[in-house]
């Protein structure tokens, strides 16, 4: 049950960083193709918890950011129980 919630929370964190960095590709690239998405995409997947950052520090919208770390946080506490109740 704890690996599940683990995954659920690592998922929500990779989604709010795809939500800050879609936000990112907007303002960069207002009328973007499928080139502009995939390259931000593959960006994305390697850099997800920096990008909540950069808004954050750039636009002042920290709630991304809360919410990534936040869900990172309780994934690897999560983990770390399920880990435990295996033994």
């Amino acid at each position: 049950m704890y690996a599940i919630l683990s995954y659920i929370f690592y998922s929500v964190a990779i989604l709010a960083g795809y939500l800050a960095a879609y936000e990112l590709l907007i303002q960069i690239f207002p009328n973007f193709g499928l080139l502009e998405i995939l390259v931000g995409f593959f960006a994305t997947a390697m850099f997800f918890p920096l990008v909540p950052i950069y808004s954050g520090f750039m636009n002042g919208e920290w709630i991304l950011a809360f919410i990534c770390f936040g869900s990172i946080f309780l994934g690897v506490i999560l983990g770390n129980q399920a880990r435990k109740n295996k033994i």
